[in-house]
């Protein structure tokens, strides 16, 4: 399959509370059922899952995200860091970043788009509010949007 051929649009979660992937899932994927909504918890994941490697050796061109979800306070290598590694790596700096973060600060908000993000979209701690979110971020990227192809 190349890419034109793809059907379903993929979004890739990098955030490492298991609770947060979990509610997103659920309010994403009940808003658009074709979405095909994948999640990893680290960077090192992230970059492993993007390149095909490890446990992600078997992916393919229809896997690799129309959109990513990173947060901003994740170990080893904050979201921040790993947004700028994912902008100096030529083939896939074209992907579009959303900084999903609980995050408050202006400065956080400056940080992300200096670095190369996409939007900054703060969570919300319900299950409505994010299905609220789920139903706008997915109309505007897979309905409104066009979005890069590899």
């Amino acid at each position: 399959m190349n890419e034109s051929q793809k059907t379903n649009p993929v979004l890739l979660m990098i955030d490492d509370d298991r609770e947060d992937i979990y509610l997103t899932r659920r309010a994403f994927c009940a808003h658009d059922e074709r979405l095909d909504f994948r999640s990893v918890q680290s960077g090192e994941e992230m970059f492993d899952y993007l390149n095909c490697r490890g446990a992600y050796e078997g992916n393919t061109a229809a896997d690799i995200p129309d959109v990513i979800l990173l947060d901003i306070n994740i170990p080893k290598e904050n979201g921040f860091a790993l947004l700028q590694r994912l902008k100096d790596e030529e083939e896939h700096s074209h992907l579009p970043v959303t900084m999903l973060t609980t995050s408050n600060s202006a400065d956080d908000v400056r940080k992300a788009y200096s670095l190369g993000a996409s939007s900054f979209i703060r969570k919300s701690p319900s299950a409505s509010g994010m299905k609220g979110i789920a139903e706008i971020f997915c109309s505007y990227w897979f309905n409104f949007a066009e979005l890069p192809r590899a």
